[in-house]
């Protein structure tokens, strides 16, 4: 019969051989690993140390400012005031610099009023944006009215509230920096003595409510 003390020692000794072997295998397969991982190229980003790339991912769709086309009139000559209004708006509706508008008026222009741009040009009479607007002005502008501001605060109504209230629009678009209190005044003092004093029963507070006021 076998020594049990010899087999337990034996089945001791073949379990730690198998351990330690094991233990090799396992170390060489890590080390395996190791080279496979340095060989490969690095795919993924370290999120510690790097940041997106703007081209990754989806991108946010940019908001896109369309402007309207706009036509504007061609300017002949006439009604001088409006054109200034209206090509000032066109010019801040497109945001379009001082020093460049001289050189694309023209192309809103016909007629005699071309021709006398023409000669102001070649002549150097303009030097910036305001003097060619005063210079159109004084040019094309009716010059009936020597001082605005004083035919303004001296005018009645001689005829109906209609011809009135054009020949006060005529008159307060040649004037600048009146304060709405002073138009308002003119505007009202000027009126028929009837209808003055209803209008000013009401108090109206704007130019708009006065003239509304006048028509009824």
């Amino acid at each position: 019969m076998a020594d049990p003390s010899l087999t337990l020692e034996d089945a001791i000794r073949k379990l730690t051989a198998h351990q330690l072997s094991l233990g090799e295998t396992l170390q060489a397969m890590t080390l395996k690993l190791d080279n496979l991982l340095h060989r490969l190229p690095s795919v993924l980003p370290d999120p510690h140390t790097s940041s997106p790339s703007p081209s990754s991912g989806p991108t946010p769709v940019q908001a896109t400012t369309h402007k309207i086309k706009l036509n504007v009139p061609r300017f002949d000559g006439t009604d001088p005031l409006g054109r200034i209004f209206k090509i000032t708006q066109f010019f801040e509706y497109h945001g379009t610099l001082e020093n460049k508008r001289l050189t694309i008026m023209p192309f809103y222009m016909d007629g005699r009023a071309l021709a006398w741009f023409q000669w102001m040009v070649g002549n150097g009479q303009f030097t910036s944006w305001p003097a060619f607007l005063q210079a159109l002005q004084t040019r094309f502008a009716l010059s009936q009215y020597e001082d605005p501001t004083g035919t303004l605060f001296k005018l009645t109504q001689r005829g109906t509230v209609a011809e009135y209230l054009t020949t006060f629009e005529d008159l307060a678009n040649r004037t600048i920096g009146l304060p709405t209190p002073f138009l308002l005044s003119c505007f009202i003092s000027g009126r028929n003595s009837d209808i003055r004093c209803e209008v000013q029963a009401h108090q109206p507070l704007t130019l708009v409510q006065a003239a509304s006021l006048a028509r009824l």
